[in-house]
């Protein structure tokens, strides 16, 4: 067995359990019907992240269950600039998994895309930059109206996250269920870093239709929750363990989650929708999911968040951050980009998770546990939406995927007759063990099949932005199909041990494993393996799957990648590009930054929409580099990568 064989094999093995184009996938419009209350919020930007308008929008939305949406004649409209005209109908569509787009009622030509859990619908129109430089960064939250709801459903106590551009702040509130509040403490801050704070009061609430109109009493602190406006609307999920919402003459959004009783809280080992909302000097928001589990004795997140910010098209971030048991103070999802962010989470009933970023990094975000999918139709054969991962990087299926990525499907239902992952190759084969996946009408070529499925995109998806994907079991029949974004490129690093936390798979020069033990020195020029860099088709659309010696230069290699190590960019990457022999399989050659401290760094892989920060490269004090480092992959297969891989 060839030696990147036996990597591959081990690291798809290891990989946890975890014409026209094609048209999305409709099948969970269902998931969206009836009256629901909304708010969404606009911050228009320049490029410098200078916000220049102001939109909110709130009121009632109709959902019919088959894709058609209507906007309420009552519903509010505020615009700093007084431009917007608002349509009075829309269109929307679902996937099975929750995951689906609607057309924006506030920025034309837009999409707002989203994910549902237990009928609540988060989204963020991450895709779609303004006109003439300018950026439109939005949230938008609604929630089935409750009409017989009174004063009575809204008892208990609240955590909230509140923000307003160049503020944010966190509530505990005490609805008595019949119309008071109690007094309450806030804590909050400003873009400067300043920090307030204190008690105050709120008179009384109403409560009708799933609103509760809010009124404000007593003398407020400066830059406080209560200062927003006199009044607040607060929109409550049916089961009135999350509450949304914001001023109804004013441009902030909160969301609040009712606090767990009973034992200590933390987040459910399984998948996570979200969104959230970013401020510093300028201001970014995102929408995505991620995978919570439980490795080592202690809690991991393993995330991929679809991201817009000022001065930067639409980006995916690749993330790994831990956390421990209850509510807590952490770093931030999306903190990678500014590793001094922290945010205050918490968890509360039902497991959401709502968090404020503790200044001068400011925002908030709202995270729930994804509803178990039940199949809707005969189980045999279905595949799982949430099953298709990165199999370097595990990151969630939210993630999309890229041409020429290494993708694997697990959790299907009667996907394959039994396990086998091919010894030797490439090439490929389109079907194996009676199985063969299908992505846009292309047999996949396919690498492992049992309870997961390895296998290559094609290269040929980046015909579309849509991407359907297909199981077929000799026998049994055709699987459901899923669909998903197809974006230039997914990085995902491959990692020791398998699954997408931990350290980098990277070699020195001379084949040698980077280790702790045998750590890159920086200067050094090393070898990092993963997949997801995306297409190296030539003009003619007919691309090899490998970069063996025999393939004509030029066709194996991939442009715009970047490498940072601990945040510095490394000044030299001789080689980006498939591996000689390895079949799907890519590498970076790249240069440690002189300035990268000694220790486990983060690894960070920047193609031209994707940011992957998921792995650690183990980096030495500065001295003289002790291997013979080459610049560019040997093209004899003999000179092949020398991994080992142990199990978990």
């Amino acid at each position: 067995m060839k030696p990147v064989r036996k990597i591959l094999l081990a690291f798809a093995a290891l990989s946890p359990a975890f014409a026209a184009g094609p048209a999305w996938d409709s099948t969970g419009n269902g998931l969206l019907d009836g009256i629901y209350n909304f708010r969404q919020v606009v911050y228009v930007s320049n490029g410098s992240g200078s916000i220049s308008q102001q939109i909110a929008y709130f009121g009632n939305i109709g959902f019919d269950g088959n894709g058609n949406y209507t906007l309420s004649g009552s519903n509010t409209l505020l615009d700093t600039a007084g431009t917007l005209g608002i349509p009075a109908t829309g269109t929307y569509s679902v996937a099975s998994g929750g995951f689906g787009f609607l057309s924006n009622p506030l920025i034309a030509g837009a999409s707002v895309e989203f994910l549902v859990s237990n009928h609540i619908l988060i989204g963020s129109s991450t895709e779609t930059p303004g006109a003439n430089g300018s950026y439109n960064n939005d949230l938008f939250i609604a929630a089935p109206a409750t009409p017989t709801f009174t004063n009575a459903s809204f008892n208990g106590a609240y955590t909230l996250s509140s923000s307003l551009p160049g503020r944010d702040a966190s509530f505990t509130v005490t609805p008595d269920g019949a119309g008071h509040f109690g007094t309450f403490a806030f804590s909050g801050y400003d873009v400067t870093g300043g920090k307030f704070g204190g008690a105050n009061y709120v008179s009384t609430y109403a409560l009708t239709g799933g609103v509760a109109i809010i009124n404000n009493g007593g003398s407020a602190d400066a830059g406080g929750f209560v200062t927003y406006c006199e009044i607040e609307n607060a929109y409550l999920s049916p089961d009135t363990n999350f509450v949304f919402g914001g001023s109804p003459n004013g441009y902030d959004i909160f969301v609040g989650v009712r606090n767990a009783t009973g034992g200590t809280p933390t987040l459910t080992p399984g998948l996570y929708y979200e969104i959230g909302l970013d401020q510093t000097a300028s201001i970014d928001t995102y929408y995505g999911a991620f995978n919570a589990f439980q490795s080592g004795g202690k809690g991991n997140i393993i995330g991929h968040e679809r991201l817009l910010y000022a001065g930067s098209s639409a980006e995916g971030v690749a993330y790994t951050t831990t956390y421990p048991t209850g509510s807590y103070t952490g770093p931030a999802n999306v903190g990678q980009l500014d590793p001094s962010a922290t945010v205050q989470y918490t968890i509360g009933a039902g497991g959401i998770r709502i968090g404020f970023g503790i200044g001068p990094w400011l925002g908030i975000e709202a995270a729930f546990p994804t509803p178990v999918v039940s199949p809707l139709l005969d189980p045999i054969g279905y595949l799982f939406p949430a099953g298709i991962v990165d199999t370097a990087s595990s990151t969630p299926f939210t993630a999309g995927i890229s041409p020429g990525e290494f993708i694997t499907i697990y959790d299907g239902i009667d996907l394959a007759s039994y396990a086998v992952c091919l010894p030797a190759g490439p090439p490929f084969p389109s079907s194996l063990g009676g199985v063969q996946v299908i992505i846009d009408g292309i047999p996949a070529p396919i690498y492992c099949v049992g309870p997961q499925i390895t296998v290559i995109v094609p290269y040929e998806v980046d015909a579309y932005p849509i991407a359907s994907i297909q199981v077929i079991h000799e026998g049994i029949g055709r699987s459901n199909i899923v669909t998903t974004y197809v974006y230039k490129t997914t990085p995902g690093v491959f990692t020791m041990p398998a699954g997408g936390l931990g350290f980098a798979a990277a070699q020195h020069g001379n084949y040698s494993p980077v280790t702790t033990a045998n750590p890159a020195q920086p200067g050094e020029t090393i070898v990092v393996y993963l997949t997801g860099l995306g297409s190296v088709l030539p003009v003619n659309r007919v691309g090899a799957m490998d970069a063996a010696a025999t393939v004509p230069r030029g066709y194996n290699i991939v442009s715009n990648i970047e490498v940072e190590v601990a945040g510095f960019g490394s000044t030299s990457v001789p080689y980006a590009g498939l591996t000689p022999g390895a079949e799907g399989l890519y590498q970076i050659n790249f240069e440690v930054p002189t300035s990268a401290p000694a220790g486990n760094d983060l690894l960070a892989i920047v193609g031209p929409d994707s940011y992957s920060a998921q792995a650690v490269l183990p980096v030495g004090g500065t001295g003289t580099t002790s291997h013979a480092a080459e610049s560019a992959p040997g093209s004899v297969r003999r000179r092949l990568p020398r991994l080992t891989v142990k199990p978990l």
